[in-house]
């Protein structure tokens, strides 16, 4: 499990952020999150979610 802005605040694992690789933007700022993803992920909100975890709340 990583720690830090790199990890997801949902499963932990790498989220690929662009901000925090030093980019200007974050494959994050081209999608929609379900309201129910951003409500669980609130507490550590300067965090992105990783696409994994977008995806599999997409499908519920």
């Amino acid at each position: 499990m990583l720690t830090g802005e790199e990890s997801c605040p949902l499963c932990g694992e790498k989220n690929h952020c662009g901000l925090v690789k030093g980019e200007k933007e974050c494959w994050c700022m081209t999608v929609n999150f379900p309201e129910k993803v951003l409500k669980v992920a609130q507490k550590e909100s300067h965090k992105c979610i990783c696409q994994t975890c977008l995806d599999t709340y997409k499908e519920k």
